[in-house]
């Protein structure tokens, strides 16, 4: 049973959306799209985990995709939760090619590809802290000891790894994404017995689920980019680098030729996204690129926004919109 479902994190919509205001030879372009590459792969290895899933035949199984929690000072992020009446396992997905080699608890992992070597953070060792995290935030709700196992599943199949022969425990916890179905089939028989009973594992649920606190990243200031600077004005959908004019209460494209009445939205939602959450009737003019604020009152207006203030002093919320839009990208296996 998925009681959280995956959604497609935030930061991928940012950084698309900084990409596309970015002027075109701002020198931080390659470093953000690194950095997109780099997410879109882990998400896309989380969801290549849902065909296996498919395969785990017991009905007693809550998945918890993406839980993000502060404790201790410190937010921990688990990939997927998996609640059983007889043991938590806790699975961190990583999508990394090449030749990884893990040497100890003691040291980075490491990727050779293409001739060159390369440090990461050691995997293992992340899924023992998540699983410390996790066992406080247990005992804190006085649950009944529970069993949490942990894994690290190399969703790229053309990744190889190698384990030093005293490293037993990444041997045991690092698996490809084929052997994680007779790895929790191995798991539930070493935990036969039930531990935590149905009331038990929704109070578990509740409290994990209140505590969950979404990553929202200012990606301006993480790349240190100032605001002014981004590229305003309507993109045209079709062309995607065209801007557009407002005409008659559309959108009038001068490349393709087509007009387009509700083009505002996605540049708003790229105002929401890359400098506030908030507009007013002069942003939106400026923002937009119109010729008045009476214009930007009249889309602000259209868009049933929940406001703030008079006309004159009037802030919009732009909460909505984002969330119309983002929700359309949410996974549900």
């Amino acid at each position: 049973m998925i009681i959280k479902h995956r959604s497609r994190p935030i930061i991928i919509k940012k950084l698309e959306s900084l990409l596309k205001r970015l002027p075109l030879l701002d020198e931080k372009r390659e470093e953000i799209r690194n950095a997109l590459r780099k997410c879109l792969s882990g998400y896309r290895g989380e969801q290549s985990l849902d065909y296996y899933y498919r395969y785990l035949t017991s009905n007693n199984l809550r998945f918890l995709h993406g839980i993000r929690i502060l404790h201790k000072d410190y937010f921990f992020q688990i990939d997927t939760l998996i609640i059983t009446p007889n043991f938590l396992l806790i699975i961190e997905c990583k999508n990394i090619a090449g030749h990884l080699y893990f040497e100890s608890p003691y040291d980075s992992m490491i990727r050779s590809l293409n001739n060159q070597r390369e440090a990461f953070d050691n995997p293992v060792e992340q899924v023992k802290r998540q699983s410390y995290h996790l066992m406080s935030i247990l005992n804190d709700l006085k649950c009944p000891s529970v069993p949490i196992e942990s894994l690290v599943v190399m969703t790229n199949s053309s990744t190889i790894t190698e384990f030093s022969p005293a490293y037993k425990e990444a041997r045991s916890k690092v698996i490809k994404s084929s052997g994680l179905v007779p790895k929790i089939e191995v798991l539930s028989n070493k935990h036969p017995g039930t531990i935590l009973s149905i009331k038990e594992i929704k109070r578990i649920i509740k409290h994990l689920l209140k505590q969950h606190l979404p990553e929202d990243p200012d990606v301006c200031r993480k790349f240190y980019i100032d605001p002014d600077s981004l590229l305003k004005g309507v993109f045209c959908p079709e062309c995607d680098v065209q801007f557009l004019k407002r005409h008659q209460r559309s959108w009038y494209c001068f490349t393709c030729r087509k007009v387009y009445k509700n083009a505002h939205e996605s540049a708003l939602l790229d105002y929401a996204l890359l400098i506030s959450m908030t507009i007013t009737n002069k942003d939106c003019k400026e923002f937009l690129n119109l010729p008045s604020t009476s214009q930007g009152y009249h889309i602000l207006k259209s868009l049933n926004l929940p406001f703030t203030g008079n006309r004159k002093s009037r802030i919009y919320h732009l909460d909505n919109l984002v969330k119309k839009t983002t929700s359309k990208e949410d996974v549900s296996p």
